[in-house]
């Protein structure tokens, strides 16, 4: 049964899993083979679930609920009002919450103006909608200790996906579509689940029609001045009925093909991505660019929208004309030359590298200062530079040939003495007037003079990670290590540093 915005009554026809028949087990059935191929769910996980109303997530909450203690999971319902559809959306709110006391499940409901949100980071209201539902979910998951998010994605919204990514240019990461598992944030502690993906909108509905589920239609998702909308209600009844009737079947196996292909790819890519990425922060991504034009030209391109993606974590915005832009700009580009790109970024050539970074009027407003208390030995993570400290410690005698090796360290690890060292080593971003010994060099120097000579752009300046101990610069890391505390013939201990960068997403 559809349920209209007029009728407030919230009903079931028939108790949860009572009248079991063939559409319902086939149904079930499909779910568990996603979740169990793809090893979405194990014992003892805790699940947000996200439940907008419609026939999708009504439909997801109900088969998890079937399904929950097979898996040995536990549920947590989620319902976010993004304020735009005025009481038709405060009523399916409250559907909603029913519908988790029904089941005897928690519901958290929270309201955001997605108005005001699009509009004071002038994005559209789709996209200012994905980004503080994202949101909401990462927030409810932590606060409910869950390790899983269980999103209704189906086949259909797969094959709009593709279709939408073909209509604007794309390359193979837009044509593997929507994953059915990926990080909701950058530690990796929270994962998206869509255990729908490969069920078809008709089987959706057969089988909140055969439960006799209530859900609700947004009027919204028939309008035709939103493209994804035409895409799903003009374009893809048309392929169907003109071109193949199981159109939307082929494109979401399409996009299963092709994401296996990209994950392999992507792993390449990885692999490459320390010799040419010198610098990721939550601000800027910074690249050499002769290690990047000794690439492939199919790397080239998949770097470029890797350092975008750092940064917003999406490229719905980010077509092919602009990463040929970026390319032609590194290549032929002289010093100090930029060029505007979508989403308030943009792409600078600073001498021999290639910087991606916030337009200046965006960074300048978000560059705040961090410091933090080393763990020695432990590893302390300095997100605003999307960078791991690694400390420990050993004997000099385990390392015999570490002085008349020492200079010829990796960039991203620095050798120190420990008995010249306090316990109160910090890590933080650069202060005005802060001076070092670089190692080598007689007298003192401006950190300011360290980054002009090294060609640091003065935007990524305050991502840049500092090691300090007392009021002694150790390492400038990546960049340059200091005469103090120095490894010595009289040396004993050495402290160990190594900086290891994070490669995703960094916001």
């Amino acid at each position: 049964m559809v349920k209209t915005y007029g009728n407030c009554d919230v009903g079931f026809r028939n108790k949860w899993g009572s009248g079991v028949n063939a559409g319902k087990d086939r149904f079930i059935g499909n779910v568990r083979s996603a979740i169990t191929r793809l090893g979405m769910l194990s014992p003892g996980d805790r699940v947000v679930v996200g439940v907008s109303g419609g026939p999708d997530s009504v439909a997801l909450l109900h088969s998890l609920f079937v399904l929950r203690d097979e898996f040995g999971v536990s549920l947590h319902v989620a319902h976010l009002n993004h304020m735009l559809r005025g009481e038709a959306a405060d009523e399916e709110a409250r559907y909603v919450e029913r519908f988790a006391e029904r089941l005897g499940l928690g519901c958290t409901v929270q309201a955001v103006d997605v108005t005001d949100y699009a509009r004071e980071r002038k994005v559209s209201i789709e996209l200012a909608a994905r980004d503080v539902r994202y949101d909401f979910y990462r927030r409810t998951a932590a606060d409910e200790g869950a390790s899983r998010v269980a999103l209704g994605h189906h086949a259909g919204d797969q094959a709009e996906t593709v279709l939408l990514r073909l209509l604007r240019g794309t390359g193979m990461s837009g044509l593997s579509g929507i994953p059915a598992i990926r990080p909701l944030d950058a530690t990796g502690d929270i994962t998206v689940i869509r255990p729908l993906l490969w069920l078809t909108s008709s089987e959706i509905l057969s089988y909140c029609k055969e439960e006799q589920l209530v859900y609700y239609i947004d009027a919204s998702n028939v309008s035709p001045v939103y493209l994804r909308n035409r895409v799903r209600n003009e374009l893809i009844p048309l392929l169907e009925q003109d071109y193949n009737p199981r159109v939307v079947q082929a494109l979401s196996n399409t996009a299963e093909l092709v994401q296996d292909d990209e994950d392999y790819i992507s792993c390449k890519v990885r692999e490459e991505l320390g010799k040419i990425v010198e610098g990721v922060s939550r601000h800027a991504v910074t690249m050499s660019i002769p290690a990047l034009c000794k690439q492939h030209i199919a790397i080239q391109r998949r770097i470029i929208r890797w350092a975008v993606a750092c940064l917003t974590g999406e490229l719905d915005d980010f077509q092919f004309v602009h990463v040929e832009k970026v390319l032609e700009l590194a290549e032929s580009g002289r010093t100090g030359a930029r060029i505007s790109l979508p989403g308030e970024l943009q792409a600078r050539r600073d001498y021999d590298r290639l910087v991606i970074e916030w337009a200046e009027e965006v960074k300048s407003q978000a560059s705040p200062r961090f410091e933090y208390r080393l763990k020695i030995p432990g590893k302390t993570d300095i997100p605003e530079a999307c960078i791991t400290i690694e400390a420990d410690i050993f004997d000099i005698e385990d390392m015999p040939d570490l002085l008349s090796t020492i200079s010829f360290t990796d960039d991203d690890e620095a050798y120190f003495d420990l008995g010249l060292i306090d316990e109160n080593i910090t890590v933080r971003n650069r202060r005005p007037g802060d001076r070092l010994s670089p190692l080598g060099m007689k007298g003192s120097k401006k950190l300011k003079d360290v980054f002009i000579d090294k060609k640091i752009s003065r935007n990524i300046r305050d991502d840049i990670p500092v090691i300090i101990c007392g009021k002694e610069i150790l390492w400038v890391v990546g960049l340059c290590v200091s005469n103090f505390a120095k490894i010595a013939p009289g040396t004993r201990k050495v402290l160990h540093l190594k900086a290891t960068r994070r490669y995703g997403s960094c916001g």
